[in-house]
């Protein structure tokens, strides 16, 4: 019976490998067989196992080394280094460029001082000499004309030049200022014109006494001296 039964799975095996090579000779014969349609069917069945091979033949990254950490580390240090150094010059350069701005600041102001000084120098010598020309046509002229003259300018202008004169020329002009004026017209007016020469003569004699202008001047020095240190301890406090 077992017999029986191998012989029968023999003969099938047998009977399949002949149908198989019959159909491989068949399909060999007609030209469907070939190197070609066989790497077709292998491509079509094995597409996963191509990717998995294709996939391990990619190359991985490779990983810096320590030497290539230490050169970048490096790299960036120097680079920071640089950037400090180029830091620091600018700093230096832009203090130095103020400090010499102030300075040239500084010099500028002197020259205008000096300048400002020089030219009140100027102004002051012109002053003078003007009232020195002034006093001396004064000093020719004759008493009564002198007196109109001064009529004509202020009191304290008439002090500056009356100041430097002699004495005796100061009391001339003072005593010429209290006689009426020669054709004076109409009395009304010759009365007010004298009134108003005495009133000038008792005026420049007052100031003449007080020391003016010189007392002026230096009361008026002494009182900004005064408040400049009245002033300099509060301004001290709020600092």
């Amino acid at each position: 019976m077992i017999r029986t039964l191998w012989l029968v799975m023999s003969a099938c095996c047998v009977a399949v490998m002949l149908s198989e090579a019959l159909g491989l000779a068949f399909l060999w014969s007609q030209g469907l067989l070939s190197a070609r349609r066989l790497r077709e069917m292998r491509d079509l069945l094995g597409p996963q196992e191509k990717e998995a091979v294709a996939f391990d033949a990619e190359p991985q990254p490779a990983l810096p080394s320590s030497q290539d950490v230490l050169r970048e580390r490096s790299l960036r240090v120097l680079s920071l280094s640089s950037l400090e150094t180029e830091v620091g010059l600018l700093k230096s350069m832009i203090e130095n460029e103020r400090n010499g701005l102030i300075a040239q600041r500084a010099d500028f102001q002197k020259e205008k001082a000096a300048f400002n000084a020089q030219l009140q120098q100027l102004a002051d010598k012109s002053v003078v000499e003007a009232r020195e020309q002034s006093r001396s046509v004064l000093l020719a002229l004759p008493p009564a004309d002198a007196v109109d003259r001064l009529m004509q300018l202020t009191v304290n202008d008439d002090v500056l030049l009356l100041r430097e004169m002699p004495e005796a020329k100061i009391a001339l002009l003072l005593k010429e200022f209290t006689t009426a004026p020669e054709g004076g017209g109409e009395p009304a007016n010759a009365s007010r014109d004298a009134s108003a020469r005495t009133q000038r003569a008792k005026e420049i004699f007052d100031r003449i006494t007080k020391g003016e202008p010189r007392e002026s001047i230096i009361r008026s020095a002494l009182n900004n001296l005064q408040q400049a240190e009245s002033e300099r301890p509060s301004t001290a406090g709020n600092k």
